[in-house]
């Protein structure tokens, strides 16, 4: 039957559409939870800090402290709008993603065909299907041309399942299982239409996709290590609250005073910024990467892109442009007519050939005077033999004229390792062909061989096997791949980054050769591998060979999958691009998959965790460059998270402990916890790169979250800025303890905010750290400073922070202290990256 081109059924029209749309409703596997809202807003109002004031607040009612309970509850509201507004900022992100990476399908509407989004589409509907297409619904083929799919995501098995069209007009409940399709299965060769019987929740894919919904995600290993991080932080502060509290009691404070400490003390000492800071950076990463072209399909990649340390480069589409153009033909032998060889290139292909390469071929047929159309007109497809993965070639069986006038024809395409196989050639012939195929493979070009024979009617059988067998070499196609211009460059740039790039390729070995040294790959002389050596060799040598090589050439789409599976085991952290169905299973494996959007299947996008929409390989060292960036910046808000903690933690359990009265009450840590959440999420995020973020080896993926000499650093400020702020504390106690307490506040404001410039500067000299540029950053820092003052002028809030306004030397000395605490950062440290 010929391919399925035009609209055989009419499908639906818009207006019919848009009705059944509301009947049947959105075609979503999983059905939205209606208290998915709730649920969410729970878990942000569950916030531990929202948690102990709350708490506070209500000892401070029952004492009688009316006034100071108020603030209390009122603190609730902002210390949660900062977490809402994170969160809804970080749902807006992927909110946006979501709209762009939705899938599509390709229907027939009103007698058009159009693309949709899945979720519109409706019983009825009439789905068009080729290769790579992922099937959205359950349907029924009414049209078909060699159609076949994979049904291995609910058979569990992996042989394609050829498909015919339904031969009883609008029968589809009792239409045969070899004429149904369904959703989550893809195709895998052909093309055709089906008309969609079911969608949602209703399709055999529903049930399966439930029970998916069911299973949360995983956590990462950054989520995971924060999030043992803030447990251990938790329990600790639930347990020396504990203990300090009964401590209190046994020293004979009131049970009110003492369960005020406590909780004081555990305000301090819970860490949930730091699960904040890592899901909104994750968060924003995703969107700002999505500004250069690059679509994060599942969050868990962002954090290890800063980690990549080899790319597995696929050639076609990512490092050449994927347009392919015929550029020459060379007949076999003194004794071919090269009109022989164009017309049997032309057989060669589909008569209303789908594939872009095989229309590249009936182009250049043409071009060359052969009547394309007439030829087909001749000749009859009887039959067609899909393209072999091992032999690396396809072949038509077609017929001319009845009885015995008539006669048939096989004619084959495909690598000529593989087209040679089923050929009948002298040793002479077998070495002008390979000799050839080298010269052109050598040039950069992909190379096609084309072989057949004739036979009297009937003399085809229809095993492939004796079919294809005494076939006659016609000659060679040569194609040329461009290199994308941008690619040197990225190249250039992802190996100074310390990242290795292998190019992975179903080509030729000369023809990756010739690609890797235009693209400037490094490689070494005996670094080009091919998939028969590979197969040739054992586990151990594979597993060298896979380290050591940087080309791979004539690859199977499960070697890819073992490439990578070996790459992994060695420790490497590895990013594989791809855009076929062939290399879903190797993009799946890889720690990052990364997918083509324009040229990428369905199969590959859905099996990938980035995709770039330009096809570009220079978008992928931007993705890079971004993960690190974003990887510094979780950083630097982490790090200035563990010495602003380890003040306030000190500064609350020492105070008593040396005998001084309470300096931080729960009011004061209110207006602490107003400083540290906004400061944390918001002056990091977004900072630009620091000079070598690109010239840096990858970080190593076993390292922790923050490397220990940079924690120490900020955990030794942190204590720092304690025996300044106790220190002065216990030296103005003599003027009233709220003046004393307005000292220490002084110091631990203006040096929370030493913090956050000796974590911007990192390593480096603070004086040859340039000024931020963003407004955000400024604002932040304005508003933290200027909280200081505005607090103490104002009567009413200095009378509730149990404060008061200080004498001008006292704030240069406050501020003198908290400069000395953090300032000795201030000449740098060697880089420990």
């Amino acid at each position: 039957m010929p391919a399925a081109a035009a609209d055989p059924l009419g499908g639906l029209s818009h207006d019919e559409a848009a009705r059944r749309l509301k009947r049947y409703g959105p075609n979503r596997l999983v059905r939205a939870s209606r208290g998915a809202a709730i649920l969410a807003f729970l878990r942000t109002a569950a916030d531990p800090m929202a948690l102990m004031l709350a708490a506070a607040g209500a000892v401070y009612y029952a004492l009688g402290e009316r006034t100071d309970a108020y603030v209390l509850f009122a603190a609730i509201v902002p210390v949660l709008a900062v977490d809402v507004i994170l969160e809804a900022r970080s749902r807006t992100a992927l909110k946006k993603l979501a709209g762009v990476v939705a899938p599509r399908a390709r229907v027939v509407r009103s007698g058009v065909q159009t693309e949709a989004a899945t979720a519109d589409l409706v019983p009825g509907d009439l789905l068009a299907l080729k290769e790579g297409d992922i099937v959205h619904a359950d349907a029924v083929v009414r049209s078909s041309s060699n159609l076949a799919l994979d049904e291995s995501q609910l058979t569990g098995e992996a042989e394609p399942v050829s498909k015919r069209p339904c031969e009883t007009p609008g029968a589809m409940p009792d239409a045969a299982e070899d004429s149904r399709v369904y959703a989550g299965s893809r195709v895998l060769e052909g093309q055709g239409f089906a008309e969609v019987t079911a969608t949602g929740e209703r399709t055999r894919y529903g049930d399966l996709a439930r029970l998916v919904a069911e299973v949360g995600p995983r956590p990462t290993p950054l989520e995971r290590k924060t999030g043992r991080m803030v447990r251990w932080m938790v329990g600790v502060a639930i347990t020396v609250s504990a203990l300090l509290f009964v401590v209190r009691m046994l020293g004979g404070a009131p049970a009110g005073k003492a369960f005020l400490y406590a909780v004081s003390l555990a305000m301090s000492a819970v860490g949930e910024e730091f699960l904040l800071v890592l899901t909104m950076f994750l968060s924003i990463g995703a969107y700002r990467l999505s500004q250069h072209g690059v679509l994060v399909r599942r969050l868990a990649s962002v954090e290890t892109l800063g980690s990549t340390t080899v790319i597995c480069l696929d050639k076609t589409g990512t490092l050449t442009a994927g347009e392919f153009v015929l550029e020459e033909h060379l007949p076999l032998g003194p004794e071919m007519p090269e009109d022989a060889l164009l017309e049997a290139a032309a057989l060669a292909c589909e008569p209303q050939a789908a594939d872009t390469m095989e229309r590249k071929i009936l182009a250049h047929c043409t071009e060359h005077g052969i009547n394309v159309d007439a030829l087909h007109s001749r000749w009859h497809l009887e039959h067609d033999y899909a393209f072999d993965p091992v032999g690396k070639h396809m072949s038509h069986v077609w017929s001319s004229g009845d009885g015995a006038g008539g006669a048939q024809r096989i004619v084959a395409k495909g690598a000529l390792e593989g087209i040679i196989e089923h050929c009948d050639l002298s040793q002479a012939d077998f070495a002008r062909a390979e000799s050839a195929n080298a010269e052109m493979a050598g040039r950069g070009m992909r190379v096609l061989a084309v072989a057949g024979r004739d036979a009297r009617p009937g003399g085809f059988n229809g095993v492939r096997g004796s079919d294809e067998r005494g076939l006659r070499l016609f000659g060679l196609l040569g194609f040329r791949d461009p290199l994308r211009a941008a690619v040197p460059d990225a190249v250039a740039q992802c190996q100074r980054a310390g990242v290795e790039l292998k190019l992975i390729t179903g080509d030729h070995a000369l023809t990756a050769h010739a690609i890797a040294d235009a693209a400037g790959i490094a490689h070494s002389d005996d670094g080009i591998v091919t998939g028969a050596q590979l197969d040739s060799v054992d586990q151990p040598a594979f597993e060298g060979l896979v380290r050591r090589c940087s080309i791979f050439a004539r690859i199977r789409p499960e070697q890819k999958y073992a490439i990578v599976e070996a790459l992994r085991r060695a420790g490497e952290v590895v990013a594989m691009t791809g855009d076929g169905i062939n290399d879903a299973p190797a993009l799946r494996r890889a720690d990052i998959g990364v997918a083509m959007g324009r040229r990428g299947t369905e199969v590959a996008r859905a099996a990938a965790d980035i995709v770039l929409l330009e096809d570009d390989f220079s978008a992928m060292v931007a993705t890079i460059r971004e993960g690190r960036i974003l990887l510094d910046n979780i950083q630097r808000a982490f790090l200035y998270l563990v010495g602003f903690k380890v003040m306030l933690v000190s500064l609350t359990l020492l105070a008593p402990v040396f005998g001084l009265p309470l300096l931080l009450l729960p009011v004061n840590l209110v207006w602490l916890e107003m400083i540290v959440h906004p400061v944390s999420a918001l002056a990091f995020e977004g900072e630009p790169a620091v000079d070598d973020v690109m010239r840096r080896p990858p970080r190593p993926p076993s390292a922790p979250i923050v490397e220990r000499p940079a924690a120490y650093r900020a955990a030794l400020s942190g204590a720092l800025l304690t025996v300044m702020a106790l220190a002065l504390f216990a030296l103005r106690l003599r003027d009233g303890e709220n003046y004393a307490r307005s000292v220490a506040m002084v110091v631990a404001v203006v040096g929370s905010l030493f913090l956050v410039w000796a974590e911007y500067a990192g390593t480096r000299r603070w004086w040859r750290v340039r000024a931020p540029e963003q407004r955000r950053f400024w604002l932040v820092i304005f508003a933290v400073a200027a909280s200081l003052p505005a607090f103490m002028l104002t009567p009413p809030l200095a009378k509730l922070l149990m404060i008061r306004p200080i004498a001008p030397a006292d704030w240069g000395i406050a501020i003198l202290a908290a400069a000395i605490a953090v300032g000795w950062r201030a000449f740098g440290t060697r880089s420990v990256r």
